[in-house]
């Protein structure tokens, strides 16, 4: 499956409520989403279509265990 990548603006006030869903997904999926991660959620509800698990984008965190990646040095 072919990726494309999107990028998009976001008001202040749009990606303060994206953290926010963040944690609180973070406590279904064990891990704290990427900002990516909520937005494909948030397409793929409003679209109504679902990712298969095997067409799911690999550079993903859900479902992976974080501690053994780098942290930013922002």
């Amino acid at each position: 499956m072919s990726r494309n990548q999107l990028n998009i603006r976001v008001s202040d006030e749009l990606e303060e409520l994206i953290d926010k869903k963040r944690i609180e997904l973070a406590s279904t999926l064990k891990v704290i989403p990427t900002r990516s991660d909520v937005v494909r959620f948030a397409l793929e509800s409003y679209l109504g279509v679902s990712v298969k698990q095997t067409d799911a984008d690999r550079r993903t965190t859900v479902g992976k265990a974080i501690s053994g990646r780098k942290k930013s040095a922002d």
